[in-house]
């Protein structure tokens, strides 16, 4: 017998809600949080732009797998490109999966991501330390 995978419909989680956690200093990390009514967060992206040298970095995405091929990653990382699509991007080493993921992006957004470059930190994102700010609930994202 064969086993296929079958693929969830791409939908929205009944009670999700959307957590933007800005940075607590300018070039500092970002976060954006998608979680169950119950709290549980199910997908994530770390991200940090520095407005002056016009650079990005995408620090990790991670959706669960139970809500992969829903979007979130996709939604999750224009989110982070808005009003910033014209700048430099890099991201941290991926994975095959990620690899895939970010050329799968790149070609839909016209951003270049993760082209093999090593991860780029001006000296502003260098400088900012900890954790992004506190969490501010936010309507889903489209």
């Amino acid at each position: 017998m064969r086993w296929l995978r079958r693929r969830l419909p791409k939908r929205e989680v009944p009670g999700e809600d959307w957590h933007y956690l800005p940075p607590a200093q300018p070039a500092g990390r970002e976060q954006l949080l998608v979680t169950r009514a119950d709290g549980y967060d199910f997908a994530r992206l770390d991200w940090q732009v520095c407005e002056a040298c016009r650079v990005g970095l995408v620090i990790a995405i991670r959706v669960t797998d139970e809500y992969q091929d829903r979007n979130y990653g996709g939604r999750m990382l224009r989110y982070a490109l808005r009003g910033h699509d014209d700048y430099a991007w890099t991201t941290t080493v991926q994975k095959a999966m990620g690899k895939v993921f970010f050329r799968r992006m790149s070609r839909s957004t016209g951003v270049q991501l993760g082209d093999g470059r090593k991860p780029f930190l001006c000296p502003h994102m260098r400088a900012t330390h900890g954790l992004p700010g506190p969490a501010q609930q936010m309507p889903a994202v489209d």
